[in-house]
């Protein structure tokens, strides 16, 4: 069904190259292209909670995205999506008979406005299950008790710590079939699920074959995955990393759209009722060992005493002029890091750290500093 979707790629996505994606931009995408669309709830700050609708079949899907506001890459795969099911009829017919597709661009529109993860009054929108505390939540949980979906999709950044444990590759993409309880035991809403990742894994397998990951199947008592599922809605979590040279994400977005586009691929030939777990229990969990860069072997010296360090730095996202994302690099970590593996490495041979701030690299700091004659400007190395 969706065989050549992946390497037609470029020729259907909709036009958001950016990570920003304030709420004021998913209004204008729903208006212009005439979206099918409910207005279910509104925020703290009363920005309207959107719902996309399509199909009449007898399957019910519920995805969601930004409920944390800083985490868009599955929002805008979920409009390629919307803009490809727009554009070609015949996949549309067959989503529309087969599949009834709800989709919440964001649940907290407040959080994406700002680009912060938590909503406007601070609270963390996937830890407040059970209280309820947040407008999003209740509107969410409302919904879920309306429609009795067949399937939830809980949609997530991840930062680039991630990686497949024992691997040097990022984890572009990590799922998870959320425990209802702290025993393991797999409930019938967990099986489920397991299968559905199962296929989308095996769809990828030629794709990202060193670079998906399972998330931590950690009971969080108040999370939204884990209690949709101890309610029994089989409940997926896909959350999005790194790929190599892709800090915009436009890559990691791509096989997003692919591997959601696979589930309904899946459910409408029902290849999720065979029994494919090994793909899903095959499938490495997640490590926080990565850095964004290493600079590995760097005397430090003073007057008396000299030692050799590796330097990791991480990027901060900060948000420049209500417009789009900067990456500040961060010192992080200082010392031994043969333990960890950076997206970027050099090896600087024992050449001296030299700073204008600080005689010593300080954690928290810019990473701004000259190694012998290298000049390193927000964590680039640079010889000039």
């Amino acid at each position: 069904m969706i065989d050549t979707v992946l390497t037609n790629y470029e020729n259907w996505k909709e036009d958001l190259p950016n990570r920003y994606l304030p709420a004021t931009r998913v209004e204008e995408l729903i208006f212009k292209n005439s979206y099918s669309f409910e207005v279910i709830g509104s925020s703290f700050e009363d920005r309207p909670i959107y719902k996309l609708n399509i199909g009449k079949g007898k399957t019910k899907i519920l995805l969601w995205s930004q409920m944390h506001g800083n985490e868009s890459t599955a929002t805008r795969a979920m409009f390629d999506i919307w803009k490809l099911l727009h554009e070609d009829e015949t996949l549309y017919n067959i989503i529309e008979q087969q599949l009834e597709i709800h989709f919440i661009p964001q649940l907290n529109p407040d959080g994406a406005e700002k680009y912060t993860r938590r909503n406007a009054v601070n609270i963390d929108i996937n830890r407040d299950f059970v209280e309820a505390q947040s407008p999003e939540m209740r509107t969410l949980k409302d919904l879920v008790r309306k429609w009795n979906y067949d399937f939830l999709f809980n949609l997530h950044d991840q930062r680039t710590i991630f990686h497949p444990k024992n691997s040097n590759h990022p984890a572009s993409l990590s799922f998870l079939a959320p425990v209802t309880d702290s025993t393991g035991a797999i409930s019938t809403s967990q099986r489920k699920a397991i299968q559905l990742i199962s296929c989308i894994i095996e769809g990828l397998q030629d794709f990202l074959p060193h670079q998906m990951a399972r998330f931590s199947d950690e009971f969080y008592p108040k999370a939204t995955g884990d209690n949709f599922q101890k309610l029994g809605y089989p409940t997926i979590l896909i959350e999005c990393g790194h790929f190599p040279n892709d800090y915009k994400r436009n890559q990691t977005r791509r096989f997003t759209s692919y591997a959601i586009l696979k589930a309904f691929e899946a459910i409408i030939k029902q290849q999720h009722l065979i029994d494919k777990s090994d793909y899903y229990y095959n499938t490495p969990m997640n490590s926080q060992k990565a850095l964004d860069i290493i600079y590995r072997d760097i005397k430090i010296e003073n007057a008396k005493h000299s030692s050799k360090v590796d330097i990791g730095i991480l990027y901060r996202e900060v948000l420049e002029n209500e417009e789009e994302i900067s990456f500040k690099a961060e010192i992080v970590e200082v010392g031994d890091l043969s333990d960890y593996f950076g997206h970027d490495e050099y090896h600087a041979e024992n050449r001296v750290f030299k700073s204008e701030s600080n005689i010593y690299p300080e954690i928290g700091n810019s990473a701004n500093f000259q190694i012998g004659e290298w000049n390193v400007i927000n964590g680039v190395k640079s010889t000039s």
